[in-house]
Parts: C-alpha cells; structure tokens; sequence
C-alpha cells in the first residue's frame, strides 16, 4: 500500500504558514490493523498446530512429554492418546525415531464468535521418515505397516485463554495425499 498526501492552499499567507510549520509525522498503521481478525486468529491456530507437532515426535523419542511442549498444544483426547501410545513405547522399549512431516495445513471450518473459539484443520501427514525403533538396538522394530506413508490428518482446535489446543485429531490411512 503507497501512501501520498497532497496539499493545495487557497491564500498565500496559508502557503506561508505551511512551509514555516514544522513537518508533522503521521504513523503508518499498524499490521493488526490491517489484518482481518478471522485471518489473524486462523493464522495463530495453525502456528499451534505445526508446534503440536513439532512437539509430538520430540516426546515420542524419548519416550516422554518432560522435557517437551507438548501440553502448551495439545489437551483432551489429543493429549492422552499421546500420553498412551508414549507409554506404550516405554513399555515395550521402544522410541519413534525421524520426524513426520506436516505439509498443506488448512484451516477448514471456523466457529470464531462461541464462548469457546475452534477450528478445524486438515493437513497432509507423511510419516515415511518416522519409524519405531528398539531403544536398546536402534534396530526397526517389526510392526505392521500400513500401505499409504502419507495420508490426511483432521483436527479439531480451541482457544483457551488466547492459546490455540489441539483437543483431538483423526488420521485417514484411507486418504492419501
């Protein structure tokens, strides 16, 4: 956006009081000015989302959520299906080793003006480079395997106080992307 301003006088004697003024300063305005609301709060919920998980895979290494932020992003069913399959893991001597990538992140329905804000997000997951792993070995552990390594991940969001929460997500083996 260009910005101009253009001065025209009827009187000399405006003119002269115009240039001997000094020059005024006018602020630009800001960006959350400029920026619709609805985009601004669907913008901050995807930055939430991508952090889950770029969260996620540092807890599933280990295998524990200390040391992670996990629950600054995740909460509800989201949380605890994690908490459940790190326990799993740990259980069974085993860590998730790479990372899955998250591409095509879209928020797909937004109900921004409830009590509670939420979105919902539709993302492309590819967990080709994410593989379980023995702990004590290294080695891959046997697992079944699932004939698509990148399909379509939803998720359902909230707004609890001004920070964005994945509450739960679903994963379509039957959607690649």
């Amino acid at each position: 956006m260009s910005l101009t301003a253009a001065c025209t006088s009827s009187s000399d004697s405006d003119s002269k009081k115009d240039k001997d003024a000094p020059p005024t300063a006018t602020a630009a305005p800001s960006k959350s000015a400029t920026i619709d609301p609805t985009e601004a709060a669907k913008a901050d919920a995807l930055t939430a989302y991508k952090a889950y998980w770029t969260e996620l895979p540092k807890a599933y290494a280990v295998p524990s959520i200390e040391g992670t932020d996990l629950k600054k992003y995740a909460a509800a069913d989201a949380l605890n299906t994690a908490m459940e399959e790190i326990a799993n893991l740990k259980t069974n001597g085993r860590v998730m080793t790479g990372e899955p990538v998250v591409s095509n992140a879209t928020v797909t329905g937004a109900e921004l003006e409830k009590k509670t804000p939420n979105v919902s997000v539709s993302a492309c997951l590819d967990v080709s480079h994410w593989k379980i792993t023995d702990k004590k070995t290294g080695q891959p552990a046997p697992v079944s395997s699932s004939p698509v390594s990148k399909y379509v991940v939803t998720s359902l969001m909230e707004r609890w106080d001004a920070s964005w929460m994945v509450l739960k997500y679903e994963l379509h083996a039957d959607q690649p992307c």
